[in-house]
């Protein structure tokens, strides 16, 4: 009898914390809280303080930016995440073309990984699509 009223009351006990357990974060959290105006410095208290899973890929990033979610909040996106997609030249001219900051392309060259193409043929193409030569110099220099 004490050994089933036990074992109740820890799957009741387990059941209530796993009620309370919160869902990580992801960018359409963080679009949200931008739309309805909520201050940049709960947001970020929020990335801050939640477990994770932003989408920090090239389309998650063009999302983030046409949202209008400021750089500081994807840096501290970027602060939670570890990048696991490749970058190529394709990502580095479909984020310049979005607008997205080059502040943001530079840490995200930075802390991803990457298979740029740096040939004299790649970089007249980065060129043709208006890279800012500072991010082909980064593009260049990046860890593989």
């Amino acid at each position: 009898m004490m050994l089933r009223l036990s074992t109740f009351l820890g799957l009741l006990l387990a059941l209530t914390l796993g009620a309370y357990a919160q869902a990580p974060m992801t960018n359409k959290d963080v679009i949200s809280m931008n739309t309805a105006k909520v201050s940049k410095s709960l947001i970020e208290a929020k990335i801050q303080s939640s477990p994770a899973k932003f989408d920090l890929t090239t389309d998650g990033l063009i999302e983030l930016e046409t949202a209008k979610i400021s750089d500081g909040l994807v840096k501290a996106m970027m602060a939670k995440t570890t990048m696991t997609d490749v970058m190529t030249n394709d990502d580095i001219i479909k984020l310049s073309n979005a607008k997205v900051s080059k502040s943001i392309i530079s840490d995200k060259i930075h802390k991803g990984k990457n298979k740029f193409d740096t040939s004299v043929e790649g970089m007249i193409a980065l060129r043709n699509a208006k890279v800012a030569d500072g991010i082909v110099k980064e593009m260049m220099m990046a860890p593989k």
